[in-house]
């Protein structure tokens, strides 16, 4: 009977766990909340569940719009979805459920079947911007750099094809700040887009406005036929992302079936083509996305000796599945990109035979693995990526170098007294650089999440790793015959630079919470960074970098009448670290000439040199670091949104070249003590007097150097679409201050030549070398859209109502001058009188620091897309159909300004 009773208790016991099991196993919901329009995964939107008692769970997706409720009772739920700048989404759901459920959230600006055709702002913690693909199939862009415009504060441009293209973002107006390109990081389908390897120019090159060296990446490299949406994050992007300064671009290829899909445009500087389709396999688990893309572009069009080509193709493969447990996804990619730079003298107008041609071929893999489990109670996510980037870069110049006087071959590879030779008068120098750097990237990270006392929690970590060589020949040249008749450089081998590499660590916590009717999102984590493989010379040898960085949203409940408020925060810090070349400059030659004997006859010349050579490295140098604050005020209103952020970035140590000073001794053979008539071979120097002397000179190398200010206001507001006219309303724009100087005293000799002798010193000065810079613009965009014409026309008006720059003040005073001794002596009052000395002041007119400002000036932009049937789109540009440039005084004198417009046409056919 015991037996029985026993056997019968565990029967029940079992049954009773089994069940609960089994309600654990069940009494679960997940899904994922996406964009209606686009299927965009929504990060960090809020879900929420109320019971029919009226029990409320909260939680909050994470990255890739995942969200996961367990262990709830059994009943009738409401599940309420909402993200800022989308329509709330209510649906009825009963558990136990075992599907994963797919929400749609609609944006409230847009319905499902508009097109939007600029850029749109961030609904997140951060301050963004977001271009999908229907934005730039209007935009009609030749390269990335086109999308600029579509950011608060951007305005259209002339394409600038024979110089590289730049990224800048919040700042007031061009600058030659390297940081200001080099700090913006472009991520491609979630891996990052590194040129840290390249070493491609040419010391002393005519051609050097073409290089960007250390100056981050040529937008011109990249074609937007194959992109689905573009990110531009201006704020504090999340920890995930690292070695940047200034910002974000996350660009998202397109990864789902679609039509063979053809372009075709033409404009006044270029011809493109490009093809590409993606194809579905084995009932859609498996997408191919095929691509290719062809850019024929001239700098000028009245000039054909010099023009750009690119060519760029990819091969994308997706697979999506589920198991019972796990979702899984997995992608792989190969990818090419190549551009020619070509520029030569026009034969016509020029007895030289002058050449310049740049060529980049990049060849690219990558793979993705993500998983989602579908039932794990606290780890979410986990993502694996790994790329592998090779390039072969070549930069050849051909160039007659013609001489006014009898000088020297800089040819001595080591310090010392040496003879050298003569150039001739007229020779022909040829320079070849051979780039092949290679980039690889690795990074893991995984999300988890759970819920405790009403706050939801994700939590995401990870580590990244990244590595830089440059495996090619280099500066290749006969050193006989160098292109530069003073260079101070030798011929190199990037090979034997060492490899760069970086290791990195982050963590964060994102909560998401409500009080009352008020909701909040706050999101908090720190990024590190160590260098690896550095010499113990270096001041970074073994330190760890830390970059805290913090956003929350505070969501207040809807007013009367429809109005939706959200204020926004963020607060961070952001480095990047020195690039191969700025931890690895040139070794510097410096030839002084001791005699330079010229005789008629070869056999008695003679040209003796003092070579000094040195390593240029700054052991010092550390990563530049940036922090930046902001915050912004959002709200909406029955299909109006609106936007206003003020922005504040502060950086004292950005990379710049920073100078120094260098004594070294030579002698000055006294050519009068030579006897031409008894000479019977070249001067022997053992027979003629000197003098002994020192040069003393500055030079530059990499340091931490600039200091840098922004502050602006960013504003968008976007109206509701109005239904009688099918026209919509959109207006951005931006204030921008940005300050740049420098932050550390520097160096500087005079050009002066007293009685044909350099000045025997060198000042230090102490003060802003730098400017301010200030703009404040305005773009009104009206768009039309007719869907039973297929017809889609912009006009833009973009005002600017001023610009400004102001050399910042100083008196042109060193603090202190070194003679040639290597004295260091305070500079007095009394030296402004002094010979010399008076001309290490510099003077400047008495208007130099008066701010010129240019006022109000106004572009009108034009286009039209015009779709016939579903196979067939024509569209058509004209910027600066309609210019508004009044004269304006500038120092009494009447400046008058005018613009040409810039159109062209292109048609998309799909299959």
């Amino acid at each position: 009977m015991r037996f029985k009773t026993l056997i019968l208790f565990f029967v029940i016991l079992l049954r009773g766990v089994a069940m609960q099991a089994e309600e654990t196993k069940t009494i679960s919901l997940s899904g994922v909340v996406s964009d209606a329009q686009s299927a965009e995964a929504l990060g960090f939107a809020t879900v929420q569940l109320v019971s029919a008692s009226g029990t409320v769970y909260g939680t909050i997706t994470d990255v890739s719009g995942s969200f996961r409720f367990s262990g709830l009772p059994a009943g009738k739920y409401q599940l309420i979805a909402s993200y800022l700048g989308y329509e709330k989404q209510e649906l009825a759901v009963v558990l136990p459920v075992r599907k994963r459920m797919q929400v749609l959230l609609r944006a409230t600006s847009t319905s499902l079947n508009e097109v939007v055709v600029t850029a749109s702002e961030s609904r997140g913690v951060t301050s963004s911007s977001r271009i999908d693909k229907k934005a730039m199939e209007h935009l009609q862009p030749t390269s990335f750099t086109d999308l600029l415009e579509l950011l608060p504060g951007g305005k259209s441009a002339d394409p600038q094809m024979g110089t590289p293209n730049l990224i800048s973002l919040r700042e007031a107006g061009a600058t030659g700040e390297d940081i200001s390109s080099l700090g913006v990081a472009f991520s491609v389908d979630g891996a990052p887009v590194s040129t840290d390897g390249n070493m491609q120019y040419i010391p002393g090159s005519s051609s050097s406005d073409k290089t960007f060296v250390s100056r981050g990446l040529d937008m011109r490299t990249l074609s937007t036929d194959n992109i689905e949406s573009v990110e531009v994050i201006r704020g504090i992007p999340s920890v995930e992302y690292g070695n940047l300064t200034n910002g974000l671009v996350k660009i998202n290829r397109k990864k789902t079936q679609t039509p063979l899909e053809a372009r075709f445009k033409a404009d006044q500087y270029s011809k493109l083509f490009s093809v590409g389709k993606g194809m579905e396999f084995l009932s859609g688990r498996y997408v191919l996305n095929t691509d290719l893309s062809y850019l024929d572009s001239k700098v000028d069009p009245r000039d054909n000796f010099e023009n750009y080509k690119r060519i760029t193709a990819s091969a994308r493969l997706n697979s999506v599945g589920e198991s019972k447990n796990i979702r899984y996804e997995w992608a792989a990619n190969l990818d090419y990109s190549g551009s020619f730079d070509d520029q030569k003298s026009d034969p016509d107008i020029s007895l030289t035979d002058d050449y310049y041609k740049s060529s980049y071929d990049k060849l690219g893999v990558g793979a993705w693995l993500s998983l989602k489990f579908l039932k794990g109670r606290f780890f979410r996510t986990v993502d694996a990526r790994a790329t592998l980037s090779q390039e072969f870069s070549r930069l050849k110049e051909t160039k007659t170098v013609s001489l006014d006087r009898p000088m020297a071959v800089p040819s001595s590879l080591v310090q010392g007294e040496s003879d050298g030779e003569f150039l001739p008068y007229t020779y022909v120098a040829n320079m070849l650089v051979d780039g092949k750097p290679m980039n690889a990237n690795a990074k893991l990270s995984t999300t988890g999440g759970f819920n405790w006392l009403g706050v939801a929690h994700t939590l995401k970590g990870g580590a990244e790793w990244s590595y830089n060589k440059n495996f090619g020949d280099g500066r290749v040249y006969d050193i006989t015959r160098p292109l530069n008749k003073a260079t101070t450089t030798r011929p190199r081998s990037y090979r034997d630079i060492p490899a760069t590499g970086e290791l990195s660590f982050f963590a964060e916590e994102a909560m998401t919470f409500a009080l009352g009717h008020h909701s909040f999102d706050v999101v908090a984590g720190v990024r590190t960074l160590s260098l690896m493989n550095l010499n113990r010379a270096y001041s970074m040898h073994g330190k760890v970098y830390a970059d805290p960085r913090f956003n929350v949203k505070w969501t207040l409940p809807e007013w009367p009448g429809g109005w939706k408020f959200d204020l926004s925060a963020g607060l961070g810090w952001h480095s990047k670290s020195p690039t191969v070349a700025q931890l690895y400059p040139d070794v510097i030659y410096q030839d002084i000439v001791q005699l330079n004997y010229y005789h008629n006859n070869p056999e008695y010349r003679r040209i003796n040199m003092m070579t000094y050579t040195w390593d240029n490295t700054n052991y010092e140098l550390e990563p530049a670091r940036n922090r930046k604050w902001e915050v912004r005020l959002g709200g909406s209103f029955k299909g109006h949104s609106f936007s206003v952020t003020y922005f504040n970035e502060s950086m004292n140590n950005a990379f710049r070249d920073q100078s120094y000073y260098k004594l070294m001794p030579y002698k000055s053979y006294d050519i009068t003590s030579i006897d031409g008539s008894t000479l019977t071979g070249p001067p022997d120097l053992q027979q003629m007097t000197y003098s002994n002397d020192t040069l003393i000179d500055t030079y530059s190398m990499t340091g931490n150097g600039s200091r840098i200010r922004k502050q602006g206001i960013e504003y968008q507001i976007s109206f509701k679409r109005i239904e009688s006219l099918k026209t919509k309303v959109t207006l951005n724009g931006a204030w921008m201050r940005t300050v740049y100087s420098n932050s550390q005293p520097f160096y500087k000799s005079s050009s002066i030549l007293l009685n044909g002798q350099q000045l025997e010193y060198v000042g230090l000065y102490d003060w802003q070398d730098g400017s301010e810079k200030q703009k404040f613009n305005t773009n009104v965009l009206l768009d039309t859209y007719i869907p039973k014409l297929g017809l889609i026309f912009s006009t833009k008006a973009e005002c600017t109502w001023f610009t400004n720059n102001r050399p910042l003040w100083n008196d042109g005073t060193p603090v202190s001058y070194v003679d040639k001794t290597g004295t260091v002596r305070p500079f007095t009052e009394a030296d402004k009188t002094d010979t010399q000395l008076q001309h290490l002041v510099k003077t400047y007119s008495s208007t130099y620091f008066d701010r010129t400002t240019v006022p109000f000036a106004l572009d009108i932009n034009f286009k039209a897309t015009k779709e016939f049937g579903k196979n067939v789109q024509l569209a058509l540009f004209v910027n600066r159909i309609l210019t508004v440039y009044p004269d304006y005084r500038l120092n009494n004198a009447v400046i008058k300004r005018q613009a040409s417009p810039y159109f062209g046409m292109e048609m998309n056919i799909k299959l």
